[in-house]
């Protein structure tokens, strides 16, 4: 009967060989032992960086900010009978991004966003200085402004303050 183990060698790398005096239970053994010092490394260093590479404790990290569509609740509307309005619910401790508001419709062309309200300037680490919104926006357009072809999609950005930077995420906006 072959028994296999591991031979480490001095530049680090590692040989399967035969001998016998290890069964194969015995590696398994060894192989689990040796890489519980390497998953606790792991998981301590994923906690103290929420960018990093995906190990055990991003799940930590992605369990303590809320999916984009809670942190940034958008609702649209028709308000009289010429204006198209757009309303984003922000929790406390996200924001969104001024730059990343956009409309398209269904050709690909932009809508025109002339009157944002006033943002407040923030320095952010992953965007520099940067125009946000906190709390609340509430954006109105004529609906002379939607000249494109129907349906149209609202794209937008935020973030959770000193945690996570989401996607830029996409909307379809329902005129109701």
């Amino acid at each position: 009967m072959r028994h296999w183990y591991l031979n480490v060698s001095r530049n680090k790398t590692c040989q399967a060989g035969v001998i016998y005096s290890m069964k194969p239970v015995h590696v398994l053994y060894f192989f689990l032992l040796s890489f519980l010092p390497f998953s606790a490394t792991a998981q301590n260093n994923d906690l103290g960086n929420p960018f990093g590479n995906p190990g055990v404790g991003t799940a930590l990290i992605r369990s303590s900010v809320m999916p984009a569509d809670e942190a940034f609740a958008l609702s649209t509307f028709i308000e009289a009978p010429d204006t198209v309005v757009l309303l984003w619910e922000i929790e406390e401790g996200y924001y969104l991004y001024k730059k990343s508001i956009q409309i398209e419709d269904a050709e690909g062309r932009l809508i025109a966003i002339e009157n944002f309200p006033e943002s407040e300037s923030v320095t952010d680490e992953f965007f520099g200085e940067s125009d946000v919104y906190f709390s609340r926006l509430l954006i109105r357009l004529p609906q002379s402004a939607m000249t494109g072809m129907a349906p149209y999609t609202v794209y937008y950005q935020g973030c959770a303050k000193d945690r996570y930077c989401y996607p830029t995420q996409e909307q379809p906006l329902m005129l109701d």
